[in-house]
């Protein structure tokens, strides 16, 4: 733990908070695990098989191509992109199990570390005349939703659902998609669940209950246009894109100015998360407020600089307190959405805009950088001695 002493020394911690922080890393980080696709794809194409055969579903899972509805919302250019993505492609038919004549199509799914990605088509019954819904901020102008409060969604370790394995909080939402085809009663839309952690390892199916109406926006106005349905979903989130953990950590100076401790940080091909160590919440805020969203991107060994989306998790992670209730530190999770996939075996460096940037501006040599991506700070011995191609030639 000497290093990182040091570095607390430099973010300025009171001996007390330094002895409660140092404590909290120690604990539980024995063992780094790279998350990969638990099956192998003949036994996943396998499983998917029986779940078509008891749901009525036709087809099977691929890999072979990436929708243009997923390709637009990750921001896939080649087919070098969509292979990166490890989306499956599904045909999982769902009925209205009261009967109404509508049904939900399961297309595709993506997951990485803490986000599952579902596209879908929801098609009316016969007979039904749909209204032209409003653009919206968000893109979610048709949606899902509960019947008194009872839709859920949750993660379970098995297709039978017995055994759950929910990470400690998510929500989840749709968002609108693309619809070619306005007037032929299906509705393409994207389920969205995001977690506030990584995801269990072993969360491998996805169920959502109770979904029974569906809305839409008009005239300003959430409007219900169908109701009294009951679907259930039994989705399988299995992914075939590498996902690497990372023990350790290191300090950053966010946007330049405001300085924090990365650690639990982990990669995917479309997203890069971790948890933010803040010595002082209140002027993390006040911060955040003025300068924020935190900038940082992802440097590729060919000079390729991809680009984030900063996204905060819902609430504060963690806050430690003393025995009077002062607290020592807060942590929170992060998210930092990449603007298209990645191989992460070709990243040269997680580049923080006013930090380790400066190791790329002309004239910025002598300056004070925090931020390291390196196995001295992030160890994974998988990840630097086989995967990352620039590492393991050193």
């Amino acid at each position: 733990m000497a290093s990182y002493r040091d570095e607390l020394e430099e973010l300025k911690f009171s001996q007390e908070e330094k002895t409660e922080l140092t404590r909290r890393m120690a604990a539980g980080r024995a063992e780094t695990r790279e998350r990969r696709m638990r099956l192998p794809y003949r036994g996943l194409v396998a499983g998917v098989a029986v779940v078509s055969l008891l749901l009525g579903a036709a087809g099977a899972a691929s890999l072979a191509g990436v929708s243009p509805a997923f390709r637009t919302f990750f921001g896939i250019t080649d087919q070098v992109q969509a292979e990166q993505l490890g989306a499956q492609q599904l045909d999982l038919v769902f009925d209205d199990q009261r009967g109404s004549g509508a049904s939900i199509t399961v297309k595709e799914v993506v997951k990485d570390q803490e986000k599952v990605y579902v596209l879908m088509d929801f098609t009316a019954p016969e007979g039904t005349v749909l209204p032209v819904p409003e653009e919206t901020a968000d893109g979610r102008n048709f949606w899902l939703g509960e019947e008194e409060g009872d839709c859920s969604a949750a993660f379970y370790g098995d297709e039978d659902c017995t055994q759950r394995v929910d990470p400690r909080s998510w929500s989840w939402g749709f968002r609108a998609v693309e619809d070619s085809d306005t007037t032929d009663g299906v509705i393409p839309m994207m389920l969205q669940i995001t977690s506030d952690e990584t995801l269990p390892e072993e969360a491998a199916w996805l169920r959502v209950t109770h979904l029974a109406n569906l809305w839409v926006l008009e005239n300003g106005e959430e409007t219900r246009v169908l109701e009294g349905m009951d679907f259930e979903l039994v989705i399988p989130i299995e992914t075939t894109a590498e996902i690497y953990s990372f023990e350790g950590r290191c300090g950053v100076a966010l946007n330049g100015t405001t300085l924090a401790t990365v650690e639990n940080l982990t990669i995917s091909p479309v997203s890069v998360a971790m948890d933010l160590v803040i010595p002082d919440g209140e002027d993390y805020d006040e911060a955040f407020a003025q300068q924020g969203p935190w900038r940082m991107y992802v440097l590729l060994e060919d000079g390729t600089e991809v680009q984030t989306r900063f996204e905060k998790g819902s609430g504060v992670q963690d806050t430690f307190c003393d025995a009077e209730g002062n607290a020592f530190f807060r942590a929170d999770h992060v998210r930092f959405e990449l603007e298209s996939p990645i191989d992460v075996a070709r990243i040269k460096d997680i580049v923080f805009v006013g930090d380790n940037s400066q190791l790329y501006e002309e004239g910025k040599e002598d300056a004070v950088i925090y931020f390291a991506f390196s196995p001295h700070a992030f160890r994974n011995e998988t990840y630097w001695n086989t995967v990352n191609s620039q590492w393991k030639q050193q």
